[in-house]
């Protein structure tokens, strides 16, 4: 049974729910009379989201380097991860949207190259989610699929990234470093996997290669 409920779409349900309540238990605090009131939830609802976004992001590698039910499960129910992940953001851009067409752009908080910054992720999270779907899928080979997919991904990593180390400016805080550090070992946890199918490619091709030679 509980493997059941936390499968495909089961799962993504479950995370879209937990993700709405934790943003419900916020909206009591925030101050949606002026663009400083509504800060908080912004960055609140990325927090919300990072999460579901690194398990997706690390899912094949954590795969490879540590196969296991644990990892198999979690690599099965990336794509679900994933569109929870994009779910959470919407929240995100929800807010963001509100500040900026209460307060416009300057009074939001937002610079032009944070705006600039949102807009692009959210154009490829957008095209990510849709193409997530068998009917929008069809229409791409599978080439331009894993193309639009693997470098999407690889583009929102950059500017989270981007985002929280500039925001170590503004103040240096645990939160701020712990999703710092978490987006950083994601990312080696994909070279560190890249390397090892490498190698095994190539001890492959030095085998075959001394077996026709024999």
């Amino acid at each position: 049974m509980t493997k059941a409920l936390f499968e495909s779409w089961r799962l993504f349900w479950v995370l879209a729910l937990v993700i709405t309540v934790a943003t419900c238990l916020s909206l009591p605090s925030v101050d949606f009379h002026s663009a400083r009131g509504t800060t908080p939830i912004i960055l609140r609802s990325i927090r919300y989201a990072l999460p579901l976004f690194l398990l997706a992001f690390a899912a094949s590698s954590l795969a490879r380097l540590w196969p296991s039910k644990t990892t198999r499960w979690l690599l099965r129910n990336r794509r679900y991860i994933g569109l929870g992940f994009a779910f959470g953001m919407a929240w995100h851009f929800s807010f963001v949207g509100y500040s900026i067409f209460s307060f416009g752009l300057s009074e939001s908080g937002l610079t032009p190259r944070g705006f600039a910054a949102d807009l692009i992720g959210a154009g490829f999270l957008l095209l990510m989610t849709v193409t997530s779907f068998r009917w929008a899928a069809r229409r791409l080979t599978i080439e331009n699929w894993r193309r639009l997919h693997k470098g999407g991904v690889y583009v929102i990593w950059f500017l989270a990234t981007y985002i929280y180390l500039n925001s170590l400016h503004w103040g240096v805080d645990a939160i701020r470093v712990v999703a710092l550090g978490l987006l950083i070992a994601a990312w080696l946890l994909r070279v560190i996997a890249w390397l090892k199918g490498r190698a095994r490619s190539t001890m492959r091709a030095s085998t075959a290669g001394g077996t026709r030679t024999e």
